[in-house]
């Protein structure tokens, strides 16, 4: 009972602390350089990548910030020009540094209003 209940204080606790990396647009992230948080935005371009390295521009959903991010991993087949995503990393040199196996693309089909006929 005691493990139960310890259990539900620390989900409790990191629900609500969001286990204590910050969620940043491209437009937050000044004041940010070296730290791990994790970036959300709307992919606005793919620009030329190295090999096994995919690079693009990432600005914010609403349009005001944007930088370029490198991604050293396979992206998803969902990974688009358009789409929302988010990936963990830090900001180096002005260039948003993403982790590995963190970016999570978000499907765009449960995000819009359905066709009404």
């Amino acid at each position: 009972m005691a493990i139960a209940a310890c259990l539900a204080v620390f989900l409790l606790y990191t629900s609500i602390a969001g286990g204590g990396r910050p969620a940043l647009k491209p437009s937050e992230l000044a004041g940010h350089t070296g730290e791990e948080v994790t970036l959300t935005g709307r992919v606005a371009k793919q620009l030329r990548g190295t090999p096994g390295a995919a690079r693009f521009r990432l600005h914010d959903i609403k349009g005001e910030g944007a930088v370029v991010v490198v991604y050293r991993d396979a992206l998803s087949d969902q990974f688009k020009v358009g789409r929302d995503i988010s990936v963990d990393g830090r900001l180096k040199s002005g260039v948003f540094v993403g982790k590995p196996g963190t970016m999570v693309t978000k499907c765009p089909s449960k995000y819009t209003d359905k066709k009404t006929t």
